[in-house]
C-alpha cells in the first residue's frame, strides 16, 4: 500500500502510468478519484480521536428498550443532538454554523481550484490549436492531471472539507499551483 493521501495516490498511479480517460480538449491523461471518504477522513480529527463512520452518520437512537444504530444513513447535520452532541457539548445552531463555516471555505476554495483547472484546459487547447507539438505539451499536461486528480479528489469526497478541513484546503491548494505551473509550461 502506498498510502491514503492524494499525493501518496496520484504518484502511484503516475508510478503505473494509469489513466482513466483522455481529456478530450486537451489530450492529457486523466484520473478519476473513487469515492475518497475514507482516505479524507483518516486525515481528520474525528479519526485521530477514534470516531468511526457509523457514529456521526448512524447515530444510536432508542427503540422501545433497545439501543440501535440508525440505519438511515446521512449527514450528522440533518441528526445534530445525536449525531454530534454525545461529543460537543456546544448548542446544535454552533455546531451547525462551524460545520457549514468549514464547508463553506472548502466550496470556495474548491471554486477558484475550478477556475483555475478550467482556465489550464483553455488555455492548453488554444495551444494545441495553434499546432504545438505533443512534446511540448507533455509537461503542460502532466500538471493539467495533477490538478485535476487533487480537484476531483476533494469534490468526490462529499463532505466538502468538514471530514479534514486542513487536508482538504491544502489538496485544493496544491490544485491550483498545479494550475499555475501548467500555464507556466505552456
Amino acid at each position: 500500500m502506498n498510502g491514503v493521501k492524494a499525493d501518496e495516490i496520484l504518484a502511484y498511479y503516475d508510478e503505473a502510468g494509469f489513466k482513466d480517460w483522455s481529456h478530450a480538449e486537451t489530450g492529457a491523461p486523466m484520473l478519476k478519484a473513487q469515492h475518497p471518504e475514507f482516505e479524507m477522513w483518516s486525515q481528520g480529527i474525528h479519526a485521530r480521536s477514534g470516531v468511526a463512520c457509523a457514529d456521526c452518520h448512524m447515530p444510536y437512537k432508542r427503540v422501545g428498550a433497545l439501543k440501535i444504530s440508525d440505519h438511515h444513513v446521512q449527514s450528522p447535520l440533518l441528526n445534530i443532538s445525536q449525531s454530534c452532541q454525545t461529543c460537543h457539548k456546544a448548542d446544535e445552531a454552533e455546531l451547525k454554523f462551524r460545520a457549514e463555516t468549514i464547508q463553506t471555505r472548502t466550496y470556495n476554495l474548491r471554486n477558484l481550484a475550478m477556475d483555475a483547472l478550467v482556465d489550464v484546459i483553455n488555455e492548453i487547447q488554444k495551444a494545441k490549436d495553434a499546432g504545438r507539438p505533443d512534446a511540448e505539451l507533455a509537461l503542460a499536461r502532466d500538471y493539467q492531471r495533477k490538478a485535476q486528480f487533487y480537484l476531483d479528489f476533494v469534490e468526490a469526497e462529499n463532505s466538502m472539507g468538514f471530514h479534514a478541513p486542513a487536508e482538504a484546503a491544502r489538496i485544493l491548494g496544491e490544485s491550483m499551483n498545479f494550475s499555475r505551473l501548467s500555464l507556466m509550461a505552456l
